[in-house]
């Protein structure tokens, strides 16, 4: 029997939404979860472990490679959707396991022990039944009256639900960009971190304070969150070392000669004749 999952239309009005790569990776999860309770593999390990309805096992390592993005990236994917109530996580060692929450309504024709049920009991609105189903069904009339309520009440929920995610995602963002005014303050209070990039890098302690500052704001406005102090400071220092290359090329090079030219080469004198004064040693 294929199994198939219902994509719902208030997607349309979900943050990841706008971003198809994220809402991809969601898709993935909720594709990979399992349908029924049992072992399963970790990723693309051997390792195999017994999970629960709607849970995939996976590792970060594992994930990055799949979707071809850092593991930072990776993890601050998954932070934001447990924040947004779509999924929970527990680790154990190098192994996550997501679970989906309310994963019975993108598997609405199994129960939670993974067993097929009637599709009568299945939640299903008619018009998604097969047609078969409904030819011995009588037309129903609707006042024009009740369906303005309900084109009215519909509409007031979908502003509302738009204006609830708007105000998650304003929340989220918010959260995240403090994080990162806070890496950034923590840095330029750390003189033994700011010593050791300054030595690595090979420059002065003091071109690295406005180099960090136009870091915090590039990292910001892409919205390349770090988790972590630690991989915000190793972010930057890769990102500073590029900078401080690209600056060094574009120096002028004035006074130098030019390629090819090397004024200590002797020049070449023509060739000695019996009447041109010069003696051959």
């Amino acid at each position: 029997m294929p199994r198939w999952m219902p994509v719902y239309e208030d997607d349309m009005t979900h943050w990841l939404w706008d971003n198809a790569q994220r809402y991809q990776w969601w898709l993935e999860i909720r594709f990979r979860a399992a349908k029924t309770p049992g072992m399963r593999y970790v990723g693309d390990t051997n390792i195999r472990i017994r999970v629960t309805y709607g849970e995939w096992p996976v590792t970060i390592a594992y994930l990055g490679t799949r979707w071809h993005a850092d593991e930072r990236a990776v993890v601050s994917f998954l932070e934001a959707l447990e924040e947004d109530g779509l999924i929970t996580r527990r680790k154990s060692g190098l192994i996550t396991v997501i679970s989906v929450c309310g994963f019975e309504k993108y598997c609405f024709n199994m129960a939670n022990d993974g067993t097929n049920t009637p599709c009568h009991n299945s939640g299903i609105e008619p018009q998604m039944l097969p047609q078969d189903n409904m030819a011995d069904e009588e037309p129903i009339g609707t006042p024009i009256e009740t369906q303005d309520e309900t084109a009215n009440q519909t509409q007031d929920r979908t502003l509302a639900y738009l204006d609830k995610r708007k105000n998650i995602k304003e929340l989220f963002i918010e959260s995240k960009r403090a994080h990162e005014e806070e890496f950034l303050e923590k840095l330029k209070k750390s003189d033994i971190a700011l010593t050791e990039m300054a030595k690595s890098l090979h420059c002065d302690v003091a071109d690295l304070i406005p180099l960090a500052d136009d870091f915090s704001n590039a990292t910001i406005s892409t919205e390349d969150w770090h988790s972590t102090f630690s991989a915000f400071k190793k972010h930057f220092l890769n990102w500073a070392r590029l900078r401080l290359k690209t600056t060094k090329n574009e120096i002028p090079t004035k006074n130098q000669p030019e390629r090819g030219y090397n004024p200590n080469a002797g020049r070449r004198r023509g060739p000695i004749t019996p009447d041109c004064g010069l003696i051959e040693d």
